[in-house]
């Protein structure tokens, strides 16, 4: 089994019965304090343009912005996201070698896990997946050294909070992931086996 296949089977069969109760405390805190950032943060003239340009172009109103509105699911994600990280005072998980902000991957769940009419639960089980690629992969993965910026974790972590979300198997899970990987391989002329 590749490390892609590893990572969408604990994806797959993660649940809200795995996480402590003080794991999902702390997930629910970290949720109102990423909407209080993006609460924040909607008078910022980035965010205001972005959102003219949304509504300029559109989109099937399935998903709703913070702040009010509906639109296609990606813009949403792309939105909210951008509401989160906007005032940069979002969460930080200090690894030793990195630092990431997991609540980067917010918006792009949020905005699944409405999509598919999620619960409570499933929306919390998706973001604590999302948190926990990330954080791990800081820990085991650090890029930083490398010219690289902790974003490179976060790709693979809003894939794997976002196929969580959707429901995807085990094999959609991985091909979800693996577009990442090799995006980020072809972009540097290398080809994935994986």
């Amino acid at each position: 089994m590749t490390r892609v296949e590893q990572l969408a089977a604990f994806i797959v069969r993660a649940s809200y019965d795995d996480l402590s109760e003080e794991a999902r405390l702390a997930l629910k805190i970290h949720v109102l304090d990423a909407l209080g950032c993006a609460i924040g943060a909607m008078e910022g003239l980035p965010v205001r343009i972005l959102r003219t340009q949304i509504e300029n172009f559109g989109g099937t109103p399935l998903v709703t912005l913070i702040g009010g509105g509906k639109t296609a699911p990606d813009r949403a994600a792309f939105y909210n996201s951008a509401l989160v990280r906007y005032l940069d005072y979002n969460d930080s998980y200090l690894a030793r070698n990195e630092t990431c902000h997991p609540s980067d991957n917010l918006g792009a769940v949020l905005a699944a896990s409405e999509y598919t009419r999620a619960d409570d639960k499933a929306f919390l089980s998706a973001l604590a997946v999302a948190y926990q690629v990330q954080c791990r992969l800081c820990d085991v993965a650090p890029v930083r050294a490398r010219g690289f910026d902790h974003t490179t974790q976060g790709a693979y972590a809003v894939a794997a909070g976002v196929a969580k979300a959707l429901g995807l198997t085990q094999e959609q899970t991985a091909n979800a992931i693996a577009i990442r990987q090799n995006c980020s391989r072809e972009s540097k002329g290398e080809r994935s086996h994986e």
